[in-house]
């Protein structure tokens, strides 16, 4: 398992994770295998795209327009792309490569492939540079479905056409995020529901553009495809892609036949893309895969797979709660962890957003009951103290707050070092925010995402993290939006919220004996590691806009709030 002093500090940097920042060409994930060669993209992809091919290939040919020319070069020369070049189109020679030359090809632009080739000259072109096991990818959208709809002699690609798949993709526009076979109904229907929204007003007038992409209602109406080719005799295309069945063999486990859906959500660069796994007509999938985007991030997957296989020899009920580990390996660098998948509605969805809410004391019942089943004293109290030492150190470094918030927060420290012995650490989630919680339709709650696990973790922040995430649905429902204010109304204040968290603390002191006193340092300290693993989110110049180290400054400076008084006042151990 991942300790925090085995935490690098370089992912404690800075604009190193930031929103909007990630790579396209998410289509790749679905070829037999990632280490995809030679690439040709007739026609210009957009940077996004550009980045992911420029990684995944070996070599990366760009077939474009005179007019395109200068604005890719110095795109080229501005993101220090080296394994690009440019070739001018020209309408008489065809592609000026030899043959058997490209392992996979992109149409990135169909009109100006129409233009510059027409379609028996594109067939031609197609089968001569292509190798005989290379792909080829492209997508219709509105225009171009009708010409991959002609009869089979207008089709761009010829042959390939009978060993590639038509794909449903979305969302209406922009970088593909998701896709399934387009005559697989039941995928396309679980992957509007899990990631496509209806059309709210309030959102279509704050971001239209963005909205209206991700709508259900405009992915259908708009029904943009694409279609996935080529590849060896054995019709790769009818099940996972080849490099998950292979790592999936390698466990003992037979997916071939199984039905998929693709999945590249969020907005940042840590974020996984998926695959879901699904049994014949089945509704609900068998099994989810993550993947890696950048190998940057392989220790996330590597210590989820440790910590999903450490979660089912815990004395707690963890059987559909959490997924199971089914394989885990890497293949072009990147890791792939295969688990099952937790079959349930998003919290989020189901939740009332009041303290009273069943489906949130659940999630807080559990997490209790995780903290209580697993805490232990730490082999080398010690060595913990020293781990938290180094994250106020690092914490100062970066944010440089003001020398009373320093004082305070190395003072928390030095109490913690003074009674280490009522000191304890638990297996703690890492990450148990409502986007990471399903319901389950026996209204237990289940837990995904354990990149951010720890077996030596610290004891109550878990339940700190979810109750602050909780607090801020309980605000929003009524109608205040903004998460500082909800930190101190809801935590901070002698609220009914604060009750809930008083009494749970309580609790596992009680249980766990961890000493009352170090209830106040470890809730700050968990502040500042939030803000932290928040840095790398931010740019350098906006570190003190961040959510958690706000959250944190206005703790420190209201360490008299009455809900703080009353947290920190737990009668000691009997």
């Amino acid at each position: 398992m991942t300790r925090l002093e085995t935490t690098p500090e370089a992912h404690f940097v800075p604009g190193t994770n930031l929103k909007g920042v990630v790579e396209g060409a998410n289509w790749c994930f679905l070829l037999p295998g990632l280490d995809l060669g030679r690439i040709l993209s007739l026609g210009s992809p957009s940077p996004a795209a550009l980045a992911t091919l420029s990684k995944l290939g070996q070599e990366v040919a760009v077939w474009t327009n005179p007019e395109e020319h200068g604005r890719l070069r110095n795109l080229l020369e501005e993101r220090a792309f080296g394994n690009v070049s440019v070739l001018v189109a020209q309408r008489v020679p065809g592609l000026p490569l030899p043959d058997d030359d490209v392992d996979v090809l992109l149409v990135a632009d169909a009109r100006l492939v129409r233009s510059h080739l027409g379609g028996a000259k594109l067939r031609a072109e197609v089968a001569r540079v292509l190798k005989p096991t290379g792909c080829v990818y492209g997508e219709s959208g509105p225009l171009l479905d009708r010409w991959y709809r002609r009869a089979k002699e207008n089709s761009p690609f010829g042959d390939i056409r009978r060993a590639g798949r038509r794909l449903w993709i979305a969302s209406a526009s922009g970088e593909m995020r998701l896709a399934a076979p387009a005559d697989d109904s039941g995928a396309v229907k679980f992957l509007e529901k899990r990631f496509l929204t209806p059309i709210l007003r309030r959102q279509l007038l704050k971001r239209p553009t963005r909205v209206l992409s991700r709508s259900a209602l405009m992915n259908r109406l708009l029904s943009r495809r694409a279609l996935l080719g080529g590849g060896t005799d054995d019709d790769p295309w009818r099940g996972p892609p080849a490099y998950v069945r292979n790592l999936a063999a390698e466990a003992g486990l037979d997916i071939g036949g199984l039905r998929w859906a693709f999945a590249a959500p969020g907005e940042y660069s840590s974020q996984k893309v998926l695959m879901f796994l699904f049994e014949a007509v089945a509704r609900h999938p068998r099994g989810v895969v993550k993947i890696t985007r950048d190998s940057t991030h392989n220790f996330r997957l590597e210590n989820e797979w440790r910590a999903l296989k450490s979660l089912q020899k815990l004395p707690i009920e963890s059987e559909r709660t959490c997924p199971a580990p089914l394989f885990f390996g890497t293949h072009a660098g990147l890791a792939v962890l295969g688990q099952t998948a937790i079959v349930g509605a998003p919290f989020l969805q189901r939740t009332q957003a009041t303290v009273d809410c069943p489906f949130g004391r659940r999630v807080v019942a559990w997490l209790l009951e995780l903290g209580i089943a697993t805490a232990s004293q730490p082999e080398s109290p010690t060595r913990v103290v020293a781990r938290l030492q180094a994250q106020v150190d690092r914490f100062c470094s970066l944010y440089e707050p003001r020398e009373h918030m320093s004082r305070f927060l190395l003072a928390q420290v030095s109490v913690l070092a003074d009674s280490s012995d009522g000191l304890r650490v638990v297996f703690q989630h890492g990450d148990p925010g409502p986007w990471n919680l399903v319901v389950l339709p026996d209204g237990r709650p289940g837990f995904l995402d354990w990149e951010a696990a720890d077996a030596d973790g610290m004891p109550l922040w878990d339940i700190f993290h979810f109750l602050r995430s909780f607090g801020l649905l309980v605000s929003q429902k009524e109608g205040r939006r903004d998460p500082v204010r909800s930190f101190g109304e809801q935590i901070l204040a002698a609220s009914a919220l604060n009750g809930l968290l008083v009494e749970t603390v309580r609790r596992f002191a009680a249980e766990s004996r961890l000493a009352p006193r170090l209830v106040e340092p470890l809730f700050y300290l968990c502040w500042v590691h939030r803000a932290l693993k928040e840095a790398s989110r931010l740019p350098r110049d906006g570190l003190e806009s961040g959510r958690y180290y706000n959250l944190l400054r206005v703790a420190v400076e209201h360490n008299d709030a009455p809900g703080l008084q009353r947290l920190f006042s737990l009668p000691a151990a009997s």
